[in-house]
Formats: C-alpha cells, sequence, structure tokens
C-alpha cells in the first residue's frame, strides 16, 4: 500500500469467466474487498502522523498557557524567598512568550489540519469499515439463496452489490478529498487575512515610529535674555551652549537678548561669562530645548 496516495485496482484484475460463474464471483468479491480493506488501511496508517503530530502539538501548547499563567507566580515567590536567589527574569515578558508560542502552535495546527485531518481519518476509516463488514454479511446472504448455482438475475444482484460497496468507498475518498482541499484553501485564505493584517500594523506601526523620530529630531532654538546685561562692561556678554549639538561660544554686544537656532532637542547647559567693575562674572542655567520648539529663558548676573 502506497503511504501517500490510495492506488487502484488495475482493470486487467478484474475479469469474468462465464464457464466459471461461481468462481468470477469469488475473485469480484476478494477483489472488491481488498479495495475496500485497503483504503481502510491506508487511513488507518495515515493518520497516525497526525495524531502524534495533534497531540504533540496540544501538549506543548496546554503546557506554554500553564507556564505562562503560573511563571510570574514563581518568579514573584523566589524574590521573596528567605534565602535571596537573584532572579532577574522580567516575569511579564516570560508570560507573554510562553502565551504567544502556545498561540504559534495552535495557528500551525490549524493551517496545515492536523488535528482536524486526524479526526477526518479515523472517521473515514471507521466508516470504511462498518460498511465492508455490511458488505460481507449481504453478500453472504445473497450467496445463500443461490445454491451455489446463481441464475442471472442473482448473479447480477451480486454484481451491483459489489459495485455499490467499492462506488461507496471511492465517494468516501473523494469526499474526505474535498474536506480536506476545502479545509486547507480556507485555512490558507485566512493565513493569508491574517498575515496581511499585521503586516499593515507592522507597516503603520514602523510609520508611526519613523515620523515620531523624525518629528523629535527636528531642531529647536533657544533664545535667553540676560536681564542686567547693560550693567557689564562695555555692555558684552559671552555666552556658551553646552550640549548634545557640541559646545559654542557667542559673543553678544549691545543687547540682553542672544538666541541661537538648529539646536539639537535634549537638555543643554548655558553659560554666561562677563565683566563688571572689571571683575569676572559668571552663571550657568540648564535649558530644556524641545523638538521644533524655542526655549526662552531670563538670568541675571550677580553685579554688586
Amino acid at each position: 500500500m502506497s503511504k501517500t496516495n490510495i492506488t487502484v485496482q488495475e482493470p486487467a484484475e478484474i475479469m469474468w469467466d462465464s464457464s466459471n460463474v461461481v468462481q468470477s464471483l469469488r475473485d469480484l468479491r476478494l477483489k472488491v474487498e481488498n479495495e475496500g480493506q485497503k483504503a481502510i488501511n491506508w487511513y488507518w496508517g495515515a493518520k497516525w502522523w497526525k495524531a502524534k503530530l495533534s497531540s504533540a502539538i496540544q501538549f506543548f501548547a496546554l503546557a506554554l498557557t500553564a507556564l505562562g499563567g503560573i511563571a510570574p507566580i514563581i518568579i514573584q515567590v523566589l524574590r521573596g524567598a528567605t534565602v535571596p536567589i537573584p532572579v532577574t527574569f522580567d516575569s511579564g515578558a516570560i508570560a507573554s512568550l510562553c502565551i504567544g508560542l502556545a498561540a504559534a502552535l495552535l495557528g500551525l495546527d490549524k493551517a496545515f489540519g492536523f488535528s482536524s485531518g486526524w479526526t477526518r481519518y479515523v472517521l473515514t476509516a471507521t466508516s470504511m469499515t462498518k460498511l465492508l463488514h455490511e458488505f460481507r454479511m449481504d453478500w453472504v446472504a445473497l450467496i445463500a439463496v443461490t445454491n451455489d448455482n446463481p441464475t442471472t438475475e442473482q448473479q447480477a444482484g451480486l454484481i451491483q452489490r459489489a459495485k455499490e460497496f467499492i462506488t461507496t468507498i471511492q465517494g468516501m475518498v473523494l469526499q474526505e478529498t474535498k474536506d480536506w482541499a476545502t479545509e486547507f484553501q480556507s485555512n490558507m485564505a485566512q493565513m493569508e487575512k491574517d498575515l496581511k493584517s499585521q503586516l499593515d500594523a507592522l507597516k503603520a506601526e514602523v510609520e508611526k515610529n519613523a515620523k515620531a523620530k523624525e518629528e523629535t529630531g527636528k531642531p529647536g532654538s533657544v533664545e535667553l535674555t540676560l536681564t542686567n546685561a547693560d550693567r557689564t562692561d562695555g555692555f558684552r556678554f559671552d555666552v556658551t551652549l553646552e550640549g548634545p549639538s557640541g559646545k559654542f561660544t557667542d559673543p553678544v554686544l549691545n543687547s540682553k537678548v542672544w538666541t541661537r537656532i538648529n539646536v539639537a532637542p535634549g537638555q543643554h547647559k548655558v553659560t554666561i561669562e562677563a565683566k563688571a567693575h572689571g571683575t569676572p562674572v559668571v552663571t550657568s542655567t540648564i535649558v530644556e530645548i524641545k523638538s521644533g520648539d524655542t526655549a526662552k529663558t531670563s538670568i541675571a548676573l550677580a553685579i554688586a
């Protein structure tokens, strides 16, 4: 028996000898029964690996789901143990990973039909076995009234019963194959739909993050007012800006306001140096520059 396909009886093997009707009927019954048994054996044999994969998937999915539920509790107990144990795992991440793996396993089972195929194969093989038993009993009942010398009408009845049996077997194989094809196409269509949905969501998230990164990366500007700049020697002071953009020093003459554009977002240190009555005076402050915004601040030098 083929492990991949159910092979059919060669036409030349089914012959009729009118000179030996009884033997021809026996050969017909044997060949028909063999065809039915062949299909039954195929389904019982083919269901084995589906059963193993389905059982393994269901077991690990259940175990992972349970582990995802109890992992946070176990980690919490370990952290609170009398003898401290260095547990640094993130219980939430572990639980999410376990649940995600369980869902992936169940999705794999559904996509490739391991559990559903196992069920279909068992039901089909069981139904075929029932039909084979019914055929044998019907054949015996029909033969019992022939007295080893069946009439033409009785021969036709026996041949018709054999035809009905093998046709029903072949119909069940065809129906099971159609069910498999329908399920497979439906699962693939759903998988493509889910995959497209996930890709669209991922694309939207990437675009959102890129836009947010672009927005947060926009430079800002700073405007600083030295309220008592007019009391410095020569109405002059120097401003030094230190931050993500680097370090810059600008002199300011005859003005209380200093500005600088295209400054990277983040915290910056602003240092003001000047002289008053010939004495150096220094002060500093921290300025928070937001993306695309102007940070305004006022400060005064300690001038006696």
